[in-house]
């Protein structure tokens, strides 16, 4: 028989938040805060800092009610938005019942950048959470480097 032993060595990031708060720049918080690890994320602003380089994984599921199509993506950048990059994009129409879909991307990140999810409108009545579908940003650091 093997055995294999894990060591994690370094930093520990990982946070899982639901909600959804509209900011005025476009970025979606998520305000209540399920677990986090690292103080990488902040409900206020809706981002995490990358505190290490690293490999991260991130995924976000937003559910709505279907009036309108939905596009939202979760994208990384410098704190002021004026460079930003998409790491994964989802649109989604479903008529009829409210419905949830998700994204998720692996990225490799360097110290102090943020990654964040941004919509591609600002939605306010389609976007819905009840307590059997929430709104959920989570992500992790995967692989420390």
């Amino acid at each position: 028989m093997t055995s294999i032993i894990y060591t994690i060595v370094g930093n520990v990031v990982a946070f899982t938040a639901h909600g959804i708060n509209i900011l005025s720049n476009g970025v979606y918080s998520f305000p209540s805060v399920i677990f986090i690890e690292g103080d990488s994320y902040n409900s206020l602003t809706g981002h995490l800092t990358a505190k290490g380089d690293g490999v991260y994984y991130f995924t976000v599921v937003i559910c709505y009610w279907p009036r309108n199509a939905l596009g939202f993506g979760i994208y990384k950048g410098t704190a002021d938005m004026t460079s930003v990059t998409r790491l994964s994009i989802n649109y989604a129409y479903n008529e009829g019942d409210a419905t949830c879909t998700s994204a998720s991307s692996s990225v490799k990140l360097n110290r102090n950048v943020w990654v964040r999810v941004l919509m591609n409108r600002r939605y306010t009545s389609e976007l819905y959470e009840a307590i059997n579908a929430w709104n959920t940003f989570t992500g992790a650091l995967v692989q420390e480097l």
